[in-house]
């Protein structure tokens, strides 16, 4: 865990922050939300709102968000014209063709990822969570990290690729 005080105290949703602090994100407790294999061996997660969210974040915001990251799975895995040109593009080319362009797969995780972002930015970290892309667990599971423990949820603005959330508490 880092302190850190900013070059001046700023107001931050009328809350005056004093410090900041980082958190790492691998310490902290973790709820898992499994694959849901009714619907094949095609990617797509549960839809059961996590109890850990009652009152921090509404049951429609959860299913919105995991519509969505279903949905994008499901466009991603989608076969079409282009998938099919891209796959025999590969193969004549001996895929060297991935070096010059992303596969739709790619570009669809690339979207799934700002997706995930704007997400965590906006609803999630604020409320004292972070959802983590299913790429990262192999696809198994949707992991979401609970940054706080306390009754009083710190003000989380942001995370960054290294693992390390920046968290303003609320001052008194």
């Amino acid at each position: 865990m880092v302190m850190a005080s900013p070059p001046q105290a700023a107001s931050k949703n009328g809350v005056t922050v004093h410090e900041m602090k980082a958190i790492r994100l691998e310490s902290c407790r973790k709820v898992f939300i499994p694959r849901d294999y009714a619907h094949g061996l095609n990617v797509h997660f549960e839809t059961q709102f996590p109890l850990i969210f009652r009152g921090k974040i509404s049951e429609r915001t959860w299913e919105t968000t995991i519509d969505t990251v279903n949905s994008i799975f499901a466009e991603a895995e989608k076969v079409c014209f282009a998938t099919i040109l891209e796959t025999v593009l590969g193969c004549i080319t001996c895929y060297c063709s991935r070096l010059v362009a992303d596969t739709i797969y790619q570009k669809k995780m690339v979207k799934l990822n700002e997706f995930l972002d704007r997400e965590n930015q906006e609803t999630y970290n604020p409320a004292g969570f972070h959802i983590l892309s299913p790429m990262e667990r192999g696809l198994r599971t949707i992991e979401i990290w609970v940054l706080s423990d306390s009754s009083s949820e710190p003000n989380v603005t942001r995370s960054d690729a290294s693992g390390v959330c920046i968290v303003y508490p609320e001052s008194t």
